[in-house]
């Protein structure tokens, strides 16, 4: 009796073992395949392909072979060649979801921006049910329910692809991100638990990607290390965004771009640095999207005298201030940077030699004294700095804008006269020095207009306040005399011309220096300034 009823439990046990078997290797694998694509397709609303399906009882591995989601003009959308997981049989019985390996080989994602800025992929995410609107009021449950118990032991991508193209300008914008491997270790659901990620790819051929990071996904709050370099990115691939925005299309150049991150106690550390070479503009693109702002005079200012721009954009904040947002602390971080390199360009410049001049433009001027076209120790001193300058940016052409201040200006050229025909009077005659004044009143103004004013200082017969008169005939004439433009444009050019013969003499090339049209300013602090503009050299003018 015990034998048949262990003869009997060892054929059930061989009846489900066969039937495990049967439907692990066979069943299951024939049921995926099919209902996959038939049921993929209704869903999604875009045929669904799929190859094979295998599935390994014993290990609990699951296989799927030759996956394709394609678009109504029969193009791959999303697709892969072969996604492998394993679990482990084992841990799943102490209710314990391990994942030994998820594998993903040649993915490939076609990803296209159409107008109305809509994601070809997105046509793939069914869309949300609105929920119904119920009169009986939502009970709250304010229960934490702990996590299930979730390790993964590695996930793997290989040579996978991403294709982008953005038809929302013309020309079309394609790139490609292929060669792409990924591998990640250790990710559960233990807060403490330190996940890793390395990543590597190819971008259009032309550049090199990859990424290191360190992170507890996890942990309250997020603790993150991370690091990403693009390495040697040929920059013509973005023609077609540098042509929309600025009106000319990118001949040639190449990007080094390296960011590290770090992410402690809801505190953001951030760092981007960024490296172009042989950067160069290329004809002008009819653009009505282009940006009217002085490109080529930013490139010139970034551009050393080796055609590298290095670029150093540190970003820092706090993740716990409800109004921090990530992008719009690195969109703030960006604007600032060019806007201070496009509105202050002497500022960037000193600040690119490590004299800033506490924000200011200090080298985009030069002072005088008033009346004098001679430069001071100091204003060499500062040319020197502006020289040194211009010579670690090659692409930069000077120009130097006479200046002078009609009243400032004016009044010293009259002192400067008065004291000139005072001395050359009172050589040729014995006269006192109250006459020699009223002589050259008398010539300036007429005899009448002396009398006049002589008849205001009067006491009496023959009796004057000499002392008095004679400092109001100084003043008048130094002060009164209508201002000669012809002598302070020549003041200007004067001005002008010592600025761009110390230039000459410290060894700047003279064909990147330009002398611009005489202009009126005023003074400050007792200084006349002399402005500069810089522009873009063209060494292709004679």
């Amino acid at each position: 009796m015990v034998q048949k009823i262990l003869r009997t439990s060892l054929k059930i046990l061989f009846g489900i073992f066969l039937f495990y078997l049967i439907s692990g290797f066979v069943i299951i694998p024939l049921a995926l395949t099919w209902a996959i694509p038939s049921q993929g397709t209704k869903v999604l609303k875009h045929p669904v392909h799929l190859r094979s399906v295998g599935f390994n009882p014993f290990l609990l591995k699951l296989t799927m072979n030759g996956f394709e989601v394609l678009d109504d003009q029969g193009q791959v959308m999303i697709g892969f060649d072969k996604l492998s997981v394993e679990v482990s049989f084992i841990d799943l019985l102490k209710k314990i979801y391990h994942v030994k390996a998820f594998e993903l080989d040649a993915l490939k994602v076609n990803a296209e921006l159409l107008s109305g800025n809509k994601v070809n992929l997105l046509e793939l995410v069914p869309p949300t049910a609105q929920p119904t609107k119920s009169s009986q009021p939502a009970t709250v449950v304010n229960k934490t329910m702990p996590l299930p118990v979730i390790i993964i032991d590695a996930i793997d991508l290989h040579q996978a692809q991403v294709h982008f193209t953005d038809k929302t300008i013309t020309p079309h914008f394609s790139t490609t991100v292929s060669a792409m491997e990924l591998h990640i270790t250790n990710v559960t659901t233990d807060p403490q638990a330190q996940a890793k990620i390395k990543f590597q790819a190819d971008l259009d051929e032309k550049g090199k990607i990859s990424m290191e990071t360190v992170l507890k996904p996890l942990a309250q709050p997020l603790d993150v290390e991370t690091t990403f370099s693009l390495n040697g990115y040929a920059l013509d691939v973005l023609t077609p965004y540098v042509g929309k925005y600025t009106g000319h299309e990118l001949k040639d150049g190449k990007l080094d771009l390296t960011m590290d991150y770090r992410i402690s106690d809801n505190k953001l550390t951030a760092s981007h640095q960024f490296l172009i070479q042989r950067f160069e503009f290329g004809k002008s693109v009819e653009s009505k999207d282009a940006l009217h702002l002085p490109f080529g005079l930013a490139v010139a200012l970034l551009e050393d005298a080796q055609g590298k721009i290095n670029i150093a954009l540190p970003a820092s904040g706090d993740m716990s201030d409800p109004k921090f947002q990530y992008t719009h602390l690195i969109l703030q971080v960006a604007r600032n940077f060019f806007l201070n390199l496009v509105t202050k360009p002497f500022s960037f410049l000193a600040s690119s030699l490590g004299t800033s001049g506490q924000g200011t433009d200090e080298l985009g001027y030069v002072r005088f004294v008033p009346g004098k076209a001679v430069l001071s120790d100091s204003q060499k001193r500062k040319l020197v700095t502006l020289i040194k300058g211009l010579k670690a940016h090659p692409k930069l052409h000077l120009e130097i804008d006479g200046s002078y201040d009609p009243k400032a200006d004016w009044k010293e050229i009259q002192a400067d006269t008065f004291t000139k025909d005072y001395e050359a009077l009172r050589k040729e005659s014995d006269r006192s020095e109250g006459k020699v004044y009223q002589l050259l009143y008398q010539r300036r103004f007429g005899i009448r207009a002396l009398w006049a004013l002589a008849k205001k200082y009067k006491e009496g017969v023959g009796n004057y306040k000499d002392e008095l008169l004679d400092r109001e005939i100084k003043r008048q004439l130094i002060e009164d005399a209508p201002a000669d433009l012809n002598a302070l444009s020549i003041l200007a050019q004067a001005r002008a011309q010592s600025v761009h013969d110390f230039f000459i003499d410290h060894g700047f090339a003279a064909q990147r220096l330009s002398l611009g049209r005489p202009q009126s300013t005023q003074s400050s602090m007792g200084y006349v300034p002399l402005p500069f503009t810089l522009t873009v050299f063209d060494d292709k003018q004679p």
